[in-house]
């Protein structure tokens, strides 16, 4: 498959597909930490109908909920609107098969509630970051808390918390990295992992109702 990353410079997801084999590259305006195929520039410039699938990682600096206080001087400054707009523009691409990944945010009142909520947990990291998923013509992430004859389990323990002075319980790897968005943003092994796998796993399943179609 042809695989754009949206809004993602550290090659995490991209290089992922690539090792399956996907004709995959990364989108942002930063350029990217490891070597592959990147295009440094604007997202709109490289959106079009001949990518087979779509990974987006819009920022959610001004979207996510964990920055409301700040919420009344983002809207007067046109800051969030600039968000949502980005939000909405990798959303509306002409790409058949898209996955939009963001924090719990506005977004799922300014557009529509995610289709999936996963943790890092669910996939084999041991941290507690609650993520949403916007899907088109993609199905769920599967993930297993036991072994069964269906699937193996993936599931382990959340990860350690922490609690401030204030009251405040943060899962203790994002409570490490507070002041660093960026490390805060990247998106955890298991789940881009899960993402090229089971996005393959989709494609040739559909070839193969295809096949049993036209038999």
């Amino acid at each position: 498959m042809k695989v754009l990353v949206a809004c993602e410079y550290s090659g995490t997801v991209r290089d992922a597909f690539i090792a399956r084999g996907h004709d995959a590259m990364s989108c942002d305006i930063l350029p990217t930490e490891a070597p592959g195929p990147h295009y440094q520039g604007d997202v709109r410039d490289v959106l079009g109908s001949e990518w087979d699938l779509m990974l987006a990682f819009p920022p959610c600096t001004h979207l996510a909920c964990s920055g409301a206080a700040w919420f009344a001087k983002k809207r007067a400054d046109g800051r969030q609107q600039q968000g949502i707009d980005l939000f909405m523009l990798v959303a509306n691409a002409p790409i058949h098969r898209i996955a939009i990944e963001n924090p719990v945010g506005i977004m799922s009142k300014v557009w529509r509630k995610p289709d999936q909520i996963i943790q890092p947990f669910y996939f084999g990291d041991e941290f507690q970051k609650t993520t949403c998923l916007w899907l088109k013509t993609l199905p769920p992430l599967q993930h297993a808390k036991e072994n069964d004859w269906f699937a193996t389990k993936t599931h382990v323990h959340r990860g350690e918390m922490v609690t401030f002075a204030s009251g405040k319980v943060l899962p203790k790897w994002y409570a490490e990295k507070r002041g660093d968005g960026h490390g805060r943003a990247r998106t955890f092994p298991g789940i881009c992992e899960a993402m090229a796998s089971q996005c393959l796993r989709f494609r040739l399943s559909a070839v193969r109702l295809l096949r049993r179609a036209f038999l």
